[in-house]
């Protein structure tokens, strides 16, 4: 086994996974370290935006309760976002801007084809549901 490296640490790119919708193929990428810290730390912080402009009073010192608070804050981009973050072209370039509601919006608007699709093609390697074989018990 080799030693690793920072530069072999690096080198290690999310991973593309192709899917095909109506004739023309598209590509679905791995989250990044960053997209998940987007996830986990950014969004927070906009569910906490929305929750005072809605002025909800947030108790920050005490991160389940305010996870409860947080809860019923609607986010009507979730789904279109996640969308963004992941379709792109075979070199791993973002189709759209998570960032740009326009680009949000018409996510919005596309047939529900595209998310089943998107949702078949990242769940195609995911292990099936088998039924145990009477050998089994």
């Amino acid at each position: 086994m080799n030693k690793g490296t920072k530069a072999t640490l690096l080198a290690i790119k999310p991973t593309l996974k192709p899917f095909e919708l109506n004739g023309n193929t598209y590509y679905i990428r791995s989250f990044t370290v960053g997209d998940v810290n987007r996830e986990v730390f950014e969004y927070q912080n906009w569910l906490k935006a929305q929750a005072m402009a809605q002025g909800i009073e947030l108790n920050l010192n005490d991160e389940d309760e305010l996870a409860k608070q947080l809860e019923p804050i609607a986010d009507k981009y979730r789904l279109a976002r996640n969308l963004a973050i992941k379709l792109c072209d075979e070199k791993g370039n973002n189709l759209f801007d998570p960032d740009n509601i326009e680009d949000l919006e018409a996510i919005l608007t596309l047939d529900d084809s595209v998310l089943t699709a998107f949702n078949q093609a990242e769940n195609a390697d995911a292990p099936k549901n088998l039924q145990p074989d009477a050998s089994s018990n």
